[in-house]
Parts: C-alpha cells; sequence; structure tokens
C-alpha cells in the first residue's frame, strides 16, 4: 500500500496599499488670555467656555439684625449682625450664564463660578479697550433675602480684575509628498535646412 501526502500552499496575496497624507497637529497651550468684546460677539450661555477672574474676588457684607426683648417689665432692643463671606480665588474656572446686549453689541457677561450657590456669579462689564473688567456692584441672597454688596479684588492696584479665557493656537499640516517617475521624449519631428 502506497501512502500519499499532499501538502497544499496556500499563497497569501499581499496588497499594497499607498501612504495616505497624515495630518501632522500642533497645541500650544499658552496662559490665559483677555476675553474681549470681538473675541466671539455671539456667545450664548451654553457655549461650552471656561472663563476664569484675573484675580482673588472678596465680597463681605455685614447684615445688620435687630431683636427686641422684654425681661422683667423692660425693653431691651438688641442690635447685632450677621458677617457674610465669599472668597473666589484667582483663575477659578466659571462658566458663562447670561450674556447682554445693547443694540447687537455684547457688553456683559455673567459667571458663575459655583454650580451650587448663585453668592458666586459675577458680571464682568465691556470696558471702552474692549475687554471685560467685574461690576464691583453685587447682589448677595443671605436668608432668602438680597443685599447690595461691594465686591473688592487682591489685583495690581488698577482696581481691575478682567475676564480671562484658555486660547489654543493649533497650527495644522498636511504634507503631500510623491517622486517623479520621470518621463521620455516620444515621436519624430523632421527639421529640413
Amino acid at each position: 500500500m502506497v501512502l500519499f501526502i499532499i501538502f497544499v500552499g496556500c499563497r497569501s496575496a499581499k496588497t499594497i496599499i499607498k501612504p495616505q497624507p497624515q495630518q501632522v497637529q500642533q497645541l500650544e497651550q499658552k496662559k490665559p488670555e483677555l476675553w474681549m468684546q470681538d473675541t466671539y460677539p455671539a456667545i450664548e450661555k451654553n457655549d461650552p467656555i471656561t472663563f476664569f477672574n484675573e484675580f482673588e474676588i472678596n465680597v463681605t457684607a455685614e447684615i445688620p439684625k435687630t431683636v427686641i426683648m422684654f425681661k422683667d417689665g423692660a425693653t431691651y432692643k438688641i442690635d447685632s449682625s450677621t458677617v457674610v463671606s465669599y472668597t473666589i480665588p484667582v483663575m477659578t474656572p466659571g462658566v458663562l450664564i447670561e450674556a447682554r446686549r445693547e443694540k447687537g453689541q455684547l457688553v456683559e457677561i455673567i459667571v458663575s463660578f459655583d454650580e451650587t450657590d448663585q453668592n458666586y456669579n459675577c458680571s464682568f462689564r465691556v470696558m471702552p479697550n474692549k475687554t471685560f473688567t467685574m461690576n464691583a456692584n453685587k447682589k448677595i441672597t443671605y436668608e432668602m433675602k438680597d443685599y447690595n454688596v461691594r465686591a473688592t479684588i487682591k489685583g495690581d492696584g488698577s482696581g481691575l480684575n478682567h475676564l480671562l479665557s484658555n486660547f489654543y493656537t493649533q497650527k495644522s499640516q498636511v504634507p503631500v509628498t510623491g517622486s517623479a517617475a520621470g518621463r521620455n521624449a516620444t515621436g519624430t519631428k523632421i527639421i529640413s535646412k
């Protein structure tokens, strides 16, 4: 008895794939820069932009309270006060909750620096140089009553606290490369003299 063993080899076809141009991107982060009136005039409250305060913001309010007490036939007036303080540290991230316009121009941006407490909402108004600067006049809510207060900053002495945002510069290049295959002239031309 003769035994034949047959080996069958499979040969795979190799497909040559031409390399595709790849986009090369370089992303460069800079320190936060001034948000200007003309940076993006169509800004809306749902735009995913993070803003920052240039300097620390401090809000302190002294809320007076008078209590009348009767004791042993006498009436006592007790003047007391509650001091409420809020601090927004320098470069605290916040989101836009309102963009106010006048005659089509963006004039005020209201930024929330804390999702759970409206006392950390700050107004930034446009200045003549188109930057946005914090409005020191502010309202806070304490025990469901509104109080007008003035916010102060730990700044550079100018009294200005600008609205900043992160800006990235993205450079994009699409290289297209190739190599000449060469050409040979063909045909005949007769030149008579």
